[in-house]
């Protein structure tokens, strides 16, 4: 028997001892702004017409060697959202970048995140919807940089997946890095 002396091995368990337990993420953003067809992309690998939200929405995946439990919270009852907040290992925003009438509601309700959540996590922000011709820029970089968590932004579409399992690869990324710390 011999005992782990090298810091690289104990980042490697750190890594291994994560990667075994399902890590819990909370998807979050407006009604209509395509979280639950993320969770059914990541889910089924394809898009699937999804209906409203009403409550909450439970989904295992698997992504390389990691499990991930993910809460997909309904947008219209945003009070709701900090109540799945404990114990969070990542948390996904999801942007409708068709909706320039809301996005300042969006960024109200980003800066209200950095409030109700009291740690450093790990977040995906999905600006959605990148397929469609009103799709626009969405601003949120001074608001990210009030954040203390690390953040990454993901540009997406639902309906074609492109960019969606690339989000979730930075995150996962992001997650090693965090586990290693």
């Amino acid at each position: 028997m011999g005992c782990l002396t090298s810091s690289s091995k104990e980042e490697d368990m750190s890594i291994a001892l994560q990667s075994s337990k399902k890590l819990k993420i909370v998807i979050v953003g407006l009604e209509g702004s395509g979280k639950t067809s993320i969770l059914q992309y990541l889910k089924n690998g394809k898009f699937t017409e999804t209906q409203p939200t009403i409550g909450l929405n439970v989904e295992s995946i698997q992504f390389k060697a990691r499990h991930y439990l993910i809460f997909d919270v309904g947008g219209k009852v945003r009070t709701l959202w900090s109540h799945y907040y404990e114990n969070l290992d990542g948390l996904v925003f999801v942007v409708d970048t068709t909706d320039q009438e809301r996005i300042e509601i969006v960024k109200n309700e980003f800066k209200k995140l950095g409030s109700e959540i009291k740690y450093k996590i790990v977040m995906l922000i999905y600006l959605n919807k990148i397929d469609l011709p009103r799709s626009s820029p969405v601003e949120l970089c001074k608001d990210i940089q009030q954040q203390e968590s690390d953040i990454v932004m993901q540009r997406c579409s639902a309906k074609t997946g492109e960019g969606i399992w690339e989000g979730i690869d930075k995150m996962n990324k992001l997650l090693d890095h965090k586990f290693q710390q």
